[in-house]
């Protein structure tokens, strides 16, 4: 951790950075116009909208702030908020960079502010979302700026969770873990696209990496932060991608053992580079890889669940389950909203009258393939 005096120096340095044409001389900042990841793509067209037959042909460079007026749309007790805009990755299957341009970082004490605004209205659980959180600051000058933001929230006492999503896969830094494992407030929950794990499908992806330095990575974050919830998502079907590939991924996944996994089935999108791309896999085929990868993911998700019975955690009500009159639904901080597996309560003491918004201390009494039953205790 880094001592409060110096975060409040670097929090002034990035203020003064994000708005003035130089930073202090002594300041650990360097202004940026862009991150020289942009750069690249920028020279090549990445961001290009010659041919754009939208609204207007300018990319979007609107960041709102702290004073922007919101619309909660989530439930009162819990609130996203987004710390940065576009992205500056090259990966062949997405647009967003057309549609969003190059990445761009919110103020620190915009961020900051509205944090504390909405926790004084009243939300308790805070999850920062972005194309890629983890690049937060760069485009200032600021390295392990999610850390540093993460430390910050932590310090705001009406707050009972801190959350982020995503994680891009070697931006992933030990000062980061550090930062999740030190804080209580800050759920020991990583989302990490790695999209594949053969290094050939990832190379045509664009994303670079491999099956081994994935496993390194996912050791190092397990090793950090003791009993990690672990969240990935894969795309199969990719153009190229032969049987080899895919049974890598699989061999991968099996190896692994994420606690929540999604799979997406390839599908081509105009503007994406791979929409190009030949070798394409026939639409039934890629089905198929689909259905089986999350078989291989329902027979670990059903194991690591099994594990749970018994343990405690802290949960926070969502009001009546939509399965039942009889039950009640919440999180716990291993379940990311909207996108997790389902925590059912079934039991409640006889004196307490459940209020959603509220967190209970609950014990898990049953498991499913995704989903637990648990009582409040």
């Amino acid at each position: 951790m880094v001592a409060a005096a110096e975060i409040e120096r670097i929090l002034q340095d990035a203020s003064l950075a994000t708005r003035a044409p130089v930073a202090p001389a002594d300041s650990p900042l360097r202004i940026l116009t862009s991150r020289p990841e942009g750069d690249a793509p920028a020279a090549s067209g990445r961001f290009s909208r010659e041919n754009w037959d939208g609204a207007i042909a300018d990319l979007p460079n609107y960041l709102y702030d702290a004073a922007t007026p919101r619309v909660l749309a989530t439930p009162k007790y819990s609130a996203y908020i987004k710390i940065a805009e576009g992205c500056d990755h090259p990966c062949g299957f997405c647009i967003i960079p057309q549609l969003r341009g190059k990445f761009r970082s919110r103020r620190f004490e915009s961020v900051i502010a509205e944090a504390e605004g909405l926790a004084q209205s009243g939300v308790r659980e805070i999850t920062l979302i972005g194309q890629d959180t983890t690049c937060y600051g760069e485009d200032f000058g600021l390295k392990d700026g999610l850390a540093l933001l993460l430390e910050k929230l932590a310090g705001i006492d009406e707050l009972q969770w801190v959350r982020f999503l995503y994680a891009y896969p070697n931006k992933i830094t030990q000062r980061l873990l550090d930062t999740i494992a030190a804080h209580e407030k800050i759920c020991s929950y990583v989302d990490v696209p790695l999209q594949h794990a053969s290094a050939a499908v990832l190379k045509r992806m664009k994303r670079g990496g491999s099956a081994e330095i994935f496993l390194r990575t996912i050791e190092k974050m397990r090793k950090t932060i003791p009993g990690v919830t672990l969240r990935t998502s894969f795309i199969v079907g990719f153009p190229g991608e032969s049987e080899k590939d895919f049974e890598d991924l699989c061999g991968f996944v099996g190896e692994a053992e994420f606690d929540w996994m999604g799979t997406f089935s390839y599908s081509d999108q105009e503007g994406a580079a791979a929409f190009s791309l030949d070798e394409k896999v026939s639409p039934r085929e890629i089905e198929r890889r689909r259905k089986h990868l999350m078989q291989i993911q329902k027979q670990i998700s059903r194991r690591r669940k099994k594990n749970l019975r018994g343990q405690e955690f802290d949960v926070v009500l969502e009001g009546p389950s939509e399965e039942s009159d009889l039950l009640l639904e919440g999180r716990s901080a291993m379940h990311a909203p909207e996108i997790d597996g389902k925590l059912y309560i079934a039991e409640v003491p006889e004196a307490l009258i459940p209020q959603a918004g509220e967190f209970y201390r609950c014990q898990v009494t049953e498991t499913h393939d995704y989903d637990l039953v648990a009582r409040i205790v």
